[in-house]
């Protein structure tokens, strides 16, 4: 029986133990410094373990309200560090330096021992300093704020977030394991941060970010900017220069820029919309979206998606393993893919295709059309210049060629129909599939046309010349003059109206 009491108290005296053990008291003191800054001279802070809350003002005195806070196993040890810990505000060299001192054998960091006491402690600065003084500011583990200061910095932290508001200047800003935040500076701004997302918005020069394992936006660079970021989303809005973004593994999305555009990416979309000059957009194992390209477009993509509308010059394309869809371009347009279907539409001058294993479909095209193909159909309409088509394994429909007409096909069903009145020279072959020419009513073709194991026929009346066959003519349809050579292999011929 008295086994069973002592061992019944024996937790509960260990419960006691630990909750004194872990009774906290803490200790509070505040310092205040003023000194006034000399003509040319710079304002340098050097703080860590705490917050920095930093503001301009006018005048030409250095304003310092620190607000200390100890926490401690008991009271005296809690103010035993807290009286210890000093706000150091004197010249050194150009600058006057704010910088606080911790006691030697406290250990670096929020958390230390000191015998057998367990302290934890914190510093918060309260700084307000002239506006056009140039600033050297570092920190660590605690956030960093700044508002309306009007000359250059120098701002380095650690551990917590970094803001910046409404400042004239050369900005350079660096955090770690912490947010970045911008609002408005009239300068150019330069930022290297990681594992921290940065945002960016009102600045009216160049905005330079470095930035991995976080999203990065920026908004309204007034003179453009360079991104390069990893493992998180890129967002630019509105940008008033020439852009260069670098990322992979996150999203790249541009809306607005006044020059020109340069995306390379990988294992992330790119999106990019109203550029007013020229784009090279580049991306894999994701999508390229754009819309309204003021000038030249260029496009490298593998095992990607391609689509968009509206290019003011000529467009470049290279892709595979996904599709491809372009419209609006207003002059020539060259797209190689492979493995890739393709859909063209509404070019203004030259359209050339290659590609392999994908349906070719082309409309409206001003100048001459180039489709290589294989294992693929071509699809087109609406040519306003010449046709030049090579595939095998898919059917070539041609509707509406302006201009001379030239296919080599294999193993797949030709169909094509020609427009006006002009000559237009027509070369066509292929094999196992019928052949179909329509030409209007009062065209002039001299027709050689040859075939195995299938029939040929004609809607129009034609003056022969040589022998007469089933699978051979030679001979003129009105006045002749106008070179139609058609070839078959195992198929039909037929020259219909």
């Amino acid at each position: 029986m008295r086994n069973n009491i002592v061992f019944g108290l024996a937790p509960a005296l260990s419960l006691l133990l630990a909750a004194s053990a872990f009774a906290r008291d803490e200790y509070s003191r505040n310092i205040d410094k003023t000194a006034t800054l000399a003509s040319g001279q710079s304002v340098r802070v050097e703080h860590r373990m705490g917050n920095i809350n930093l503001r301009t003002h006018a005048g030409r005195d250095v304003v310092v309200h620190a607000s200390i806070r100890v926490s401690a196993s008991n009271n005296a040890d809690a103010k035993r560090l807290a009286d210890q810990i000093q706000i150091e505000v004197a010249p050194s060299g150009s600058a006057l330096v704010v910088r606080t001192e911790y006691p030697k054998e406290e250990h670096d960091g929020f958390f230390g021992f000191h015998g057998l006491s367990y302290l934890s402690y914190s510093v918060n600065l309260d700084v307000t300093m002239p506006d056009t003084a140039p600033l050297e500011l570092r920190n660590s583990f605690g956030s960093v704020s700044i508002e309306d200061l009007k000359a250059n910095a120098d701002v380095t932290n650690a551990h917590g977030k970094l803001t910046f508001r409404n400042g004239r200047g050369s900005q350079r800003l660096e955090n770690q394991f912490a947010a970045v935040e911008v609002t408005g500076n009239a300068g150019d701004l330069d930022i290297r941060n990681s594992n921290g997302s940065v945002d960016v918005s009102g600045v009216t020069g160049m905005v330079n970010v470095k930035d991995r394992f976080a999203n990065v936006t920026i908004n309204n660079p007034g003179h453009g900017g360079t991104i390069v970021n990893g493992n998180g989303a890129v967002q630019m809005t509105d940008a008033g220069g020439d852009v260069r973004i670098t990322n992979s593994f996150g999203k790249v999305t541009v809306t607005g820029v006044k020059g020109n555009l340069v995306v390379g990416n990988g294992n992330g979309d790119v999106e990019a919309n109203n550029v007013t000059g020229s784009a090279e957009l580049n991306t894999s194992f994701a999508t390229v979206r754009f819309g309204d390209i003021g000038r030249v477009l260029s496009v490298h993509a593998a095992n990607s998606g391609v689509i968009g509308r509206k290019v003011g010059e000529s467009a470049t394309i290279e892709n595979s393993f996904g599709k491809v869809d372009v419209s609006e371009v207003r002059k020539g347009i060259r797209i190689v893919g492979g493995n890739s279907p393709i859909t063209v539409a509404d070019v203004g001058e030259e359209a050339s295709v290659k590609t392999s294993f994908g349906l070719v479909t082309a409309d409206r095209v001003g100048g001459p059309l180039t489709v290589e193909d294989n294992n693929g159909a071509v699809k087109a309409s609406a040519i306003r210049n010449n046709a030049n088509v090579k595939t095998s394994f898919g059917a070539v429909l041609l509707d509406g060629v302006a201009g001379a007409v030239d296919v080599d096909n294999q193993n797949g069903g030709v169909e094509v129909s020609l427009q006006g009145q002009a000559c237009k020279p027509v070369g066509i072959h292929t094999s196992f599939s019928p052949l179909r020419v329509r030409v209007p009513g009062n065209a002039s073709y001299a027709v050689a046309a040859k075939t195995s194991f299938g029939k040929i026929h004609s809607d129009f009346p034609m003056t022969i010349s040589g022998d007469i066959s089933a699978d051979s003519l030679n001979g003129n349809i009105g006045g002749g003059g106008c070179p139609m050579r058609l070839t078959n292999n195992n198929g039909s011929i037929e020259i219909l109206k």
